[in-house]
């Protein structure tokens, strides 16, 4: 799988600390954002996406399914404020 790499900004004394602080517990900073980002995916993302990631869907035809399975999983009014938000951004 490929492999995304962060750039972020942060307080640079944060950082010294929370490192200071993960080493008196054996952590490591990196780890522990990847087991972060890990929990992020877990909760957040539906299952059917994670099926297609895990499997690497290879064709054109199953993204589209998987898609649309996806979009049956979303919430009604979250259609409908995402659709609010496209019409109101038309031009007349």
């Amino acid at each position: 799988m490929k492999k995304y790499q962060f750039k972020l900004q942060f307080n640079e004394e944060k950082i010294k600390a929370i490192k200071v602080s993960l080493k008196d517990k054996n952590k490591n900073l990196d780890e522990e954002i990847i087991k972060f980002l890990d929990s992020l995916y877990s909760k957040n993302v539906p299952k059917l996406l994670k099926k297609y990631i895990e499997e690497g869907f290879e064709t054109e035809d199953k993204t589209k399914e998987a898609v649309k399975e996806v979009e049956k999983e979303v919430p009604k009014e979250e259609k409908l404020s995402s659709e609010t938000l496209d019409n109101n951004n038309k031009k007349y």
